[in-house]
Formats: C-alpha cells, structure tokens, sequence
C-alpha cells in the first residue's frame, strides 16, 4: 500500500479550504451578528425629549445612548461569508425588546404641560426585503398605477372614521394621497404632511414592524395659561393605560385609536417650559386630584416615573368620554422620510451616519415645522459589515389639545459578516492544524536525515 504524504503547504492549503467551506454551510447559513438600537421619537420635539419610548440600545452605543442589551442574532438569506445591499433579512420575535419610563414636558406646544410615562415595548418578528418597504405598497396618486412609485405624500383626514378605513382607495382615499404641501391638504383633510421618497427605479427595501407597546402614561393638558408667571392655570389631569400595535412601522395607512381616561381639573403652578410645578386643588373647589405627583420640581429631574392612573374625585372631571388619539402609521423602509406642518416653527434635519443628533434651528412663522430622516442601506468596504437605517413614518392627533405631531419608529442595525466569533474561532483553528502540519513535516525531514545518515558508509 502506498503512503501519501501531504507537505505543510498542501495541509494549510485544505485546512482554509475547510473554512471557506465551512464559512458558507447550511449550519451557519442564516446567522448574522448583529448590533442596533430601536425606538419611537418625535421629530417635531427637540432633545432631550426626542424619543417617545427608548431608544433600546443592543452591543454598543448608538449615538449618546450607552447599551441597553448584548449582541443580537438576525437571519439572513445567502451564505454567512456573503453580504449585499438588498439582502433579505428576518428579524426573529424578542431580539430587541426594551423598556422605560420618563418625564417629559413640551416647551413647543401650550396646551400640552407634560407627561409621565412607563413603558414595556415588545418587539415581534419582521421580515425586510426588497419590495417590502413602504413605497411598494401605495395605492393612487402619490404612487403611480403599479404601486411602485418614488414618493409618499399624505395628509391625513379631519375626522377619520371606522366607516371609511384607512386608506379607502384610490377612487376615494382617505385624506389626500398626493398632499404636494401641507397648505395644499384641501377640505376635510389636515394640514400636517408625511412624505416618504426613494430614488426612482429603487428595490423599495423595508417591511412591516408592528411594535407592541404596554404603556401606563399621565398627561397633564393646560386649559387655562396663567396670567402672570407666578399665577395659577388650570390643568386638566387624564390618564392612559393598555397595550397596543405602535402604528409607525406598521402596514401603509394603518388608522390605531388610543383610548383616553379624563381626569380631575386642578389650579396648578407652571415652570417656564409650560410644565406643572405645583398644584392648588380642584378648579371648582370640590374633590381631589388622586394619589401622588407626577410633577418635576427641579430641572433636568428624571423619576420617579409612577404616573397617576387613577380618575380622581369629581374636582371637575370631565363625564363624557375622552376622544382617542389618532395614530396613521407606514411600513419600514430605507427611503427618506419628511414632513411639514404649520408648528412649532423648527427644522430638524439630519444625514447619514448622525441619527441622534439632528441639525435644529428655529423657522419663521411662515415657514411653520420641517424635518428630515433619512434612510440606509449600504456597505462598509474592509469591515464585514451591512448597515441599514429602517423608518416607519407616522401621524398623530390629539382632540383634546388640537395638536398634531409625527411619530418615527427608527431601526438600526449593522450586520456583520462572517460572525465575529465563529471566524476567529475557524481562524484560530486553521492556523494552529497549519502550525502543526509545519511541525510534523519538520520532524519527519529530520528523521529522513537521520536514517540517511546511519546508511551511509
């Protein structure tokens, strides 16, 4: 029988074989380490009140927020050793679930004084490809005949109703789909503007992220401003409570209503950013407020978070039902999203690579509010690594204060391939079976030598 010898060279020539084989198997072929963050902000309210839940921050800081969770796992279509703009991708239920509380106030907006907050935001399995995002799936004007269009412009109804759910369609929309300008919404539509763009020809990238919420929140509404700064107000106290889908992320024109419990209506004391800092009873005199304090006496104070859900004692409380919050919401995508509105007078606008840090400036009255978020998908050249920026974009409108306001759920995610761990570990591997091939083809030529020696005459 004939030995076969194999040199060092030809073992180290198999064993990166063996890797490279190894690096695009079945077993590894849908695994991408991953690290990203997840959150819902509004862009219409500048920092530190930014975001409305999170954001929740997993393997590394994002911006200025430090790490909420470890490395995550996300699967992927095609081999581990490989990495392309437009990937499909699955994110598996669970992987970036995040929780909070907060106390935030509204300088920009008078009627509204502040809210407190506690939150359980659960995350529930997405798929995101191409031809998934947002501008695949608009109907009408705005898009085009096939649904494939460049650009989302919408400004939702006065009065959306369940006998004509959203989006209607494309005979008769609900609201206008094709909303050039926020001034140009037309009759029975409001005059808050979403657009969401991609260039033309684009895979339309994206999907749907229904994020489920369990929220306990007390919102404090200013009905009557004081007179002087150390005068009282009048302050009406609701209270909100349950789970719900986080409509920005979800299906295209998706229409959620959030119920409302009123509260009582108490005299109360307000800072210079229009936050209660003191309460002086009931307004007419008769009851209470209910249990505890939600209130901030001192800047900058974050917690306790322990909102008030209880309704109070008369003390005013309104006994008709609160009408809900209205929410529209638009699927995940890669494009750029927009809006415009008539307040509160800022720009807030960003570019790649600063997603928690956008320009702010204030505008003229008559430029009203504009801002920006912008979307990714893109490679990193030498680095492995995938990075995509997801936006699903939203609006919002509140009855009992007249206000309306945007809503982003904003996914972040770069995807490294091959897995940091399982290609150093094949590394380490083939270069130690290298090191000992040299060792064995070192020690068998020294044996050679030997045996010659001890022949020779």
């Amino acid at each position: 029988m004939r030995r076969v010898v194999l040199s060092s060279a030809s073992v180290l020539f198999v064993a990166c074989g063996l890797l490279a084989v190894a690096a695009v198997g079945p077993a590894a072929a849908a695994t991408r380490t991953m690290v990203g963050s997840l959150g819902v902000l509004y862009p219409d309210v500048a920092p530190p009140g930014l975001f409305d839940a999170g954001p929740g921050a997993f393997g590394k800081k994002f911006g200025p927020h430090p790490p909420t969770g470890g490395v995550r796992t996300i699967g992927a279509t095609g081999a581990v050793a490989e990495t392309a703009v437009g990937q499909k991708l699955t994110l598996a239920a669970n992987r970036m679930n995040f929780e909070g509380g907060f106390f935030r106030d509204f300088p920009a907006f008078p009627g509204l004084a502040q809210s407190t907050k506690t939150h359980q935001s659960i995350q529930p399995a997405a798929t995101f490809m191409n031809g998934g995002g947002a501008l695949a799936f608009c109907p009408g004007p705005g898009c085009n005949a096939t649904g494939m269009g460049t650009a989302i412009s919408f400004c939702p109804p006065l009065s959306p109703s369940s006998l004509a759910p959203a989006p209607g369609t494309a005979m008769a929309p609900v609201g206008n789909w094709n909303c050039t300008r926020y001034t140009a919404a037309g009759p029975g539509r409001r005059g808050i503007r979403l657009s969401i763009q991609n260039d033309s020809g684009a895979p339309h990238f994206g999907g749907t992220l229904r994020l489920l919420r369990n929220q306990r929140s007390t919102i404090w509404r200013v009905l009557e401003a004081p007179g002087t700064p150390m005068a009282f107000g009048i302050v009406e106290r609701a209270w909100r409570t349950g789970m719900y889908d986080e409509p920005a992320g979800g299906p295209n024109f998706v229409l959620q209503s959030l119920a409302e419990q009123n509260g009582p209506k108490v005299f109360a004391r307000l800072n210079a950013r229009g936050a209660v800092t003191a309460t002086a009873g009931c307004a007419n005199g008769i009851g209470t407020i209910g249990a505890g304090k939600t209130f901030m006496g001192l800047p900058g104070l974050r917690g306790p978070f322990v909102p008030i859900t209880g309704p109070g004692n008369a003390c005013g409380t309104d006994p008709l039902p609160a009408p809900p919050l209205r929410i529209f919401g638009f699927r995940m995508t890669t494009g750029t999203l927009s809006g415009s509105d008539f307040f509160p007078f800022l720009e807030a606008t960003t570019a790649l690579g600063t997603p928690f840090a956008p320009n702010l400036r204030p505008r003229s009255f008559a430029q009203g509010m504009f801002f920006t978020r912008m979307g990714e998908d893109s490679i990193t050249p030498g680095a492995f690594s995938r990075n995509l920026v997801l936006l699903g974009g939203g609006i919002a409108h509140d009855p009992k204060s007249a206000n309306a306001f945007f809503r982003v759920t904003e996914l972040r995610m770069r995807v490294f391939v091959p897995e940091p761990g399982t290609a150093a570990g094949w590394a380490a591997g083939t270069l130690l079976l290298a090191l000992g091939a040299i060792r064995a083809e070192r020690a068998r030529r020294r044996g050679f030598r030997r045996a010659a020696r001890r022949r020779s005459p």
